[in-house]
C-alpha cells in the first residue's frame, strides 16, 4: 500500500511540472498532429492504387501515427529523467525514506500519461476527419489502452539508456534509435506492395505488429487474426523492457 501511495506522489509530483510547463505540453502534442496533416493530406490519393486495404487513407494512416507517437516516447523518459539527475532531484530521491521502485513506477506512468495524451489527441483529429473506427467505441478504447502500455514499454527503453550512459550528447541521439523502429513499418504502404529488404525489415521489426493490430481495429474491425500477433508482442515487449528496466535501475542506485 505505500508502494502505491509514494508513486502517487512521484508521479504527480512529475504530472504537475510537465502541465506547469505550455512548452513541454505543446512539445508533446504537435507533432504527432502536425505530422497527421502533414503525410496523411497529400498521400490521400494512394487509396485508388489497386487492392489498397481502405478508401481513406487518414484511416490507413492513423494507426502510423498513434504507434508513432508513442515509440517516440521513449526519448522524452530519457530526457526527462536524465534532467532529473542532472539537476539532483533523482539523488534526493533515493535519499528520501521511500521504496525505489515507487520512483520507476511514477517515472513510467508519467511517460504513460504522455502517450496516453498523444493518443487522444490523434483520435479526436482522427474522428474530426471523418475517420471511422470500424472497431467502434470498444475498439477506440481497446486502440487507446495498447497505444498507452506500448508508450510505458518504450519509456522503459529511454530509462535504460540514461540510467546507463547518464551522457546529454547520448541522450540528445536517441531520437535516431527510434527512428528505425517507427519507420521500418508498414506505416505508409502495406506489406504486400513492399519489396527487398525493407520488407524483411518490416517482418522482423515488432513494433509493425503492433501497428498492424491498431490499424486493423480502425480500418477492419475485429479480425483476430490480425490482431492477436500485435497483443502477443505488446505483451511480451512490455515484460521484457520493464524487467530490463528495473533491472538496469537496481544497478544503477544499488
Amino acid at each position: 500500500m505505500n508502494i502505491a501511495r509514494e508513486t502517487y506522489f512521484i508521479y504527480t509530483r512529475s504530472l504537475k511540472a510537465w502541465l506547469g510547463q505550455p512548452a513541454l505540453v505543446i512539445s508533446t502534442l504537435v507533432p504527432p498532429v502536425f505530422m497527421f496533416l502533414f503525410f496523411g493530406t497529400p498521400l490521400r490519393g494512394m487509396t485508388g492504387i489497386p487492392d489498397f486495404p481502405s478508401d481513406d487513407y487518414f484511416a490507413y494512416f492513423a494507426g502510423m501515427i498513434i504507434v508513432l507517437s508513442v515509440v517516440m516516447n521513449g526519448a522524452d523518459a530519457a530526457f526527462t529523467l536524465l534532467t532529473d539527475m542532472q539537476s539532483g532531484y533523482f539523488d534526493k530521491l533515493l535519499l528520501a525514506p521511500i521504496n525505489r521502485f515507487s520512483i520507476l513506477m511514477g517515472m513510467l506512468l508519467i511517460s504513460g500519461t504522455r502517450a496516453l495524451a498523444q493518443v487522444l489527441v490523434i483520435v479526436a483529429l482522427a474522428l474530426a476527419l471523418g475517420v471511422s473506427f470500424k472497431g467502434g467505441l470498444v475498439g477506440v478504447g481497446a486502440i487507446i489502452v495498447a497505444a498507452t502500455v506500448f508508450g510505458i514499454a518504450t519509456a522503459c527503453i529511454g530509462v535504460i539508456v540514461a540510467l546507463r550512459t547518464k551522457s546529454v550528447q547520448v541522450t540528445q541521439n536517441i531520437q535516431m534509435m527510434f527512428m528505425p523502429l517507427a519507420f521500418l513499418t508498414t506505416a505508409l504502404m502495406p506489406k504486400e506492395f513492399l519489396t527487398g529488404w525493407f520488407k524483411w525489415a518490416v517482418t522482423v521489426n515488432p513494433v509493425d505488429y503492433v501497428l498492424v493490430s491498431v490499424r486493423t481495429i480502425i480500418i477492419v474491425g475485429w479480425d483476430w487474426e490480425s490482431i492477436l500477433p500485435g497483443l502477443w508482442v505488446l505483451a511480451a515487449t512490455t515484460v521484457i523492457m520493464l524487467t530490463a528496466a528495473t533491472w538496469t535501475y537496481r544497478r544503477a542506485t544499488a
